[in-house]
């Protein structure tokens, strides 16, 4: 490949778009636990009908990635575009490469129907709150919330009948 483009993800991509989720996670200081994940990553961004994976393909390899998914906005009673992971090598910042998966995310909200285009980036991404702003985007003051299959375990095994 002569010049850097976006497409999207192929099966032959996954391991080094997994490589790529384990800088992210680093990046966002967060815990990426090893296990395997190349059959899982095929069937959901390969195989799945609501769900848009690109990369930034360079002469040297991925560069970055972005994921999408369609997901449900009970209170506009319709589906809202959620993008899961826009994830840029640092040496990849500030050449347009986000501005162009952005676009990719948009594009894709508008062919579906979507009633918006939400994401999420940590509090502490100053860089990355710019960006967005600078996109047109505007931030939502919100607390993630996440339970680890083992909480989810406790939490399920709760009698419910002591309530």
């Amino acid at each position: 490949m002569s010049e850097s483009v976006v497409r999207a993800v192929e099966k032959r991509d996954l391991p080094a778009m997994i490589e790529l989720c384990r800088e992210h996670a680093a990046y966002e200081r967060a815990e990426f636990v090893e296990r395997e994940r190349e059959a899982q990553l095929a069937e959901l961004v390969l195989r799945s009908d609501r769900i848009r994976c690109w990369v930034v393909d360079t002469p040297n390899g991925l560069a970055g990635f972005a994921v999408v998914s369609l997901e449900l906005s009970t209170w506009d009673a319709g589906r809202y575009l959620h993008l899961d992971c826009l994830y840029l090598r640092e040496e990849h910042r500030g050449q347009r490469w986000g501005r162009v998966l952005m676009q990719y995310a948009a594009r894709t909200a508008l062919e579906w129907g979507a009633v918006n285009l939400q994401w999420q980036t940590p509090t502490w991404n100053d860089g990355a709150a710019r960006f967005y702003e600078r996109l047109g985007a505007s931030a939502r003051e919100k607390l993630r919330f996440t339970l680890l299959p083992s909480d989810c375990a406790k939490l399920a095994g709760e009698d419910l009948a002591d309530r």
